[in-house]
């Protein structure tokens, strides 16, 4: 403890501020405020110590000293950007003792210097040699330096011991009352003689230097013109008390560093506290302050038994200080180098065994920069700031780590105290700005620069430091202070992608096992969907067959002795997927011999409160609307997914088509929006989103929507598209399709192969279809009687009408025929997002462009389809639901019954004969909940798609076709699935819907809305 700690801290802190600069200071300060300077850096210095001891006996320390406290307690991000500060301080510091000893020297031997080039020169000069010499001295060895530490601390000891002596006895012949010394003169010419004196312990040289004489001329240092007074003086004498730190760099080499460093560092600081402290009433009690002011080294003039002694012992010591400074900044540079936070450190690193050589250069060439400014006085000040930055950060840590109750911060030392180390840090702060505000800036910048790039490069440093702790508790604070349902002017997508991930397990036999996300395409559109800001999660859902779930079973994947390492791998795979695709999110994986109850479990599990996902982002599965098995459980995984988003209230998101873009890659086509059904606002706020990344930032977003030309006012309806899109504040070019009401009815095709066996539905499914014989697989074609009884279009016509076709849709219930039958239509008020003078006659004729608020958005079901001829499109007669800013009064229609308001959840009670779930409406009226799936016979069902449904999707997908052929991308509305329908011939009217398009992403809303016009 005593070579290892306390001889390196009392060489360093015993430096040549208190022999070249103490009498001077006293001079200005007086005795009074000169003291309290003192006091001041003591007492930071003495509370640092004491975090310090707490951070050193809370676990084994290892190199790198200082810098190995503040990054393993603050983390690698910070603990860089301090280090390097400190390593900056142990430079410059060097630089600031190798002057010092010029100082010496040239008062020792004014006509032995090496070049007559003046007095600035002739110290960057000498410096430059001495600094060479330390070099070299290095480089034969940093151990040698070590040992030589003691030896310097004893010339130190003998020199202030020799200060004493003299400043007590007082004059003698060697040390005269009277002497005399060369000044420079006030004209800068040349130099002048000027007789002082001095006198021993006096009562009257106490009493007139006990005041502060800031503007008291001084011939010391003429170079220094600076305007002192108490807090800059600070910034001189700081680095005087500074250096408690070197032995905690030297804690690789010792023995029991937990129990020396605070032992040591306190006595050393103590220690050196007494005699700076002291000399401050010692130099103020034997001269006049005209001497204090005007000898550069009165610290020498009063020695005993002669000033040489003084004068050459400083030099050595000061020689001896700058080796250890230079040491330990070459050893702080290899250790940050060796973590690796800061890759442009990466050469400085020293190959084990050897000595960090380039780190030594690096030192060097700092030190060498400092003194080249040449002036202590100047030097000073910004050695301080860089100390102070460091023993901030070592007070904020202690401070930090007891204030989130880390488990890991168990200090053995008993003295230390949180406040203790918050009012230290604060009383660095207050120095800092107090002393020099700018500096102080600089200094932070610096370091919070140093930080960004750490903090970007340290992802892998895994290091249990403090700041994960305090994370974790604001975390938690913010978590339970967020509102679990955010206002619409927050609303941002927080995707949960699903995908199902399976085992490679080629390199079984190592052990080793490799997850695949069979949906890793989807993870380039999450990516490129991140600029929205919020979160994502990659959910795999892994539905290998494990084995049965008896836990009795020996083949239970639970009792697979392999199944950990597979947990482990897969977590491990997840997290660098969500790396390779620049995602910032989180990797969850669900093991699960079943998918849908993967879904089930991944949906309701993840996230809580406000980080709850709001979006499911999913792959629509190729190849599915075959008659095989493989494609039947393609589409039973699909609508699962599907319907545990529609019963959770999750925004659907599914991709289908081609590949999505590279990250390198920079589209410039179109976004195309073909706004059938207005849900909640998620088409129009997604590709907005999108866009903000690089790969779509060059397209251009378009809005279609479809207008029949016989009954629309074209311009007037477009006026107003315009008006609600810019209301929204969004660059989307608006676009009207106008079409023709009657068209030719499309020629589709219907494969009605047999179904497969065991797939026959019960006598009593609850999806008929009037195009399939059950016992045949058939289609046939109703007749007109049986179509009118339906309220279903005739086949028997060639002529198609999409806009009536549309209106029926929007008219027709998708409930059971006997809850239609059973209600009778009354005047119900409902919200609608639409008014157009524009379109007008279309009302008259019994056809609402209004959209309705059902279900997953706005707008009306026609057989579970919801498409209507046109989204909202005005914000004059837009009605807001609860989410949003109250808008216009609402205008009212008489509707259908399924044109129902859902601004609020109805009542529910059980009633009908299968007991499902029924909404109370207004007068009475009870209709079935909405959901995707109606019964569970249609996910196995074969039957073939309604040919009314098929036509009017062909059709669309032909409009669509005609203007969005080449669009990089088609958004549009994700439609329910008709009551009356099976999943293969749902899947096969979206394949129809989305036939021949490059990129599609079908969407499917919320009952609330995503976007707003009001700020």
């Amino acid at each position: 403890m005593v070579q290892g700690v306390i001889f390196p801290c009392m060489g360093n802190i015993l430096g040549v501020i208190l022999f070249l600069r103490g009498p001077w200071i006293v001079g200005k300060a007086g005795i009074l405020q000169g003291f309290g300077v003192g006091a001041v850096c003591c007492t930071c210095t003495f509370l640092t110590t004491l975090s310090l001891s707490a951070i050193a006996t809370n676990g084994k320390i290892q190199g790198g000293g200082a810098y190995y406290l503040i990054s393993r307690s603050l983390g690698p991000a910070l603990g860089a950007g301090v280090g390097l500060c400190f390593y900056m301080a142990n430079s410059i510091g060097a630089a600031m003792y190798f002057m010092g000893c010029v100082e010496a020297w040239e008062i020792a031997a004014p006509n032995h210097q090496i070049l007559a080039v003046g007095e600035l020169n002739n110290i960057r000069l000498t410096g430059y040699v001495i600094l060479a010499a330390a070099v070299l001295i290095i480089l034969g060895g940093i151990k040698y330096v070590s040992r030589l530490g003691t030896v310097f601390l004893m010339v130190v000891l003998l020199v202030i011991l020799c200060m004493y002596v003299g400043c007590f006895a007082g004059p003698t012949d060697l040390s005269p009352a009277e002497f005399t010394v060369q000044l420079t003169a006030v004209d800068g010419g040349d130099m002048v003689e000027k007789v002082l004196s001095w006198t021993g312990p006096s009562g009257s040289n106490f009493a007139n230097n006990w005041a502060p004489a800031w503007d008291a001329p001084q011939g010391a240092f003429p170079s220094d013109t600076t305007d002192y007074s108490f807090v800059n003086m600070m910034g001189l004498y700081f680095p005087s008390v500074t250096g408690i730190m070197a032995g905690a760099n030297r804690s690789a080499d010792l023995k029991d560093p937990a129990s020396s460093i605070p032992k040591g560092t306190l006595i050393a600081q103590i220690s050196t506290s007494i005699i700076y402290l002291s000399f401050i009433f010692v130099f103020g009690s034997v001269a006049s302050r005209e001497t204090l002011l005007n000898d550069k080294f009165f610290a020498s003039t009063s020695a005993f038994p002669a000033k040489q002694i003084v004068i050459y012992g400083v030099m050595a010591s000061s020689i001896g200080a700058g080796l250890n400074s230079l040491v330990s900044g070459t050893r702080l540079l290899s250790a940050i180098a060796k973590d690796k936070t800061l890759p442009i450190l990466k050469y400085f690193e020293a190959t084990p065994g050897k000595e960090p050589r380039l780190a030594l250069f690096a030192s060097a060439a700092l030190c060498a920069a400092s003194i080249t400014i040449g002036e202590l006085n100047a030097i000073a000040p910004l050695l301080t700031m860089f100390f102070l930055m460091c023993y901030t950060c070592v007070n904020m840590s202690c401070t930090v780590l007891t204030g989130v109750s880390d488990p890991n911060w168990r200090p053995n030392f008993r003295y230390h105290h949180w406040a203790i180390s918050l009012i230290a840090a604060l009383l660095c702060v207050w120095m800092m700005f107090a002393m020099a505000p700018v500096t102080a800036m600089a200094a932070i910048l610096f370091c919070c620069v140093i930080l960004a790039y750490a903090a970007y490069n340290s992802h892998n440093a895994k290091w249990g430091d403090g700041f994960q702790g305090m994370k974790f508790q604001l975390a938690k604070n913010i978590l339970m202070s967020l509102e679990s349902k955010s206002h619409i002017k927050n609303w941002r997508p927080q995707l949960i992608l699903i995908s199902e991930a399976s085992f490679d397990e080629a390199h079984k036999e190592q052990g080793s096992f490799s997850l695949k996300v069979h949906d890793s395409e989807l993870l380039k559109l999450a990516s490129q969907l991140k600029n929205g800001r919020g979160y994502i999660v990659l959910g795999g859902i892994c539905s290998t067959d494990f084995g049965h779930r008896d836990t009795a079973n020996t083949k239970d994947w639970f009792m697979d002795d392999q199944m950990q390492q597979r947990v482990i791998d897969g977590n491990q795979r997840a997290k660098n997927l969500l790396k390779d695709y620049q995602i910032d999110g989180f990797g969850k994986v669900v093991y699960t011999n079943d998918f849908g109850t993967g879904v089930e479990s991944l949906v309701q599990a993840t996230g809580l409160g406000a980080f709850e996902p709001n979006c499911i982002l999913a792959s629509w599965p190729e190849n599915a609307t075959g008659h095989d098995e493989q494609s039947a459980e393609k589409r039973k995984k699909m609508l699962h997914v599907i319907q545990v988003g529609v019963i959770f209230q999750k925004v659907l998101i599914v991709a289908k088509g081609a590949a999505w873009p590279e990250f390198q890659q920079r589209l410039h086509g179109t976004i195309d929006i073909w706004w059938i059904v207005g849900d909640g606002g998620i088409l129009l706020l997604l590709p907005f989103l999108l866009k903000k990344h690089r790969v779509w930032s060059r397209c251009t977003t378009r809005l279609f929507v479809i207008a029949d030309r016989a009954g629309v006012d074209v311009v007037l309806m477009h006026e107003e598209l315009s008006r609600y899109i810019k209301d929204f504040r969004l660059n989307i070019e608006v676009h009207l399709k106008i079409v023709d009401d009657i068209v030719d009815r499309p020629q589709v095709e219907l494969d009605v192969s047999t179904p497969l066996p065991g797939s026959k539905p019960p006598d009593n499914d609850p999806v008929p279809s009037e195009h399939e014989n059950a016992e045949f697989g058939k289609a046939v074609v109703p007749d007109q009687h049986e179509a009118d009884a339906l309220d279903q279009p005739s086949r028997h016509d060639s002529k198609f009408s999409l806009t009536h076709e549309l209106n029926k849709w929007r008219q027709r219930n998708a409930e059971p025929q006997k809850h239609r039958e059973e209600n009778t239509l009354g005047t119900i008020e409902r919200t609608t997002s639409f008014h157009s003078q524009g379109s007008a006659n279309l009302q008259r004729n019994g056809l609402s462009l209004g959209s309705i608020r059902s279900g997953g958005g706005i707008g009306t079901r026609i057989n579970g389809m919801r498409f209507a001829a046109f989204p909202p499109v005005t914000s004059n007669a837009l009605q807001r639901n609860s989410m949003t800013d109250p808008g216009p009064s609402s205008h009212t229609v008489t509707p259908s019954i399924d044109q129902l308001r859902f601004d609020e959840e109805p009542e529910t009670k059980p009633s009908g004969d299968d007991g499902e779930l029924l909404r109370q409406v207004s007068g009475g009226s009870q209709v079935p909940r909405t959901l995707f799936l109606h019964r569970p016979s249609q996910m196995t069902a074969q039957k073939v798609s309604n040919l009314d449904d098929l036509a009017l999707v062909t059709v669309l997908n032909r409009l669509i076709l005609e203007e969005s052929k080449d669009a990089e991308l088609v958004v549009t509305n994700l439609p329910d699935m008709p009551p009356t329908d099976s999943a293969l011939g749902y899947f096969r009217l979206i394949e129809a819907l989305t036939k021949d398009m490059k990129r599609v992403l079908l969407l499917r809303g919320t009952t609330n809305e995503v976007i707003t016009a009001f700020t």
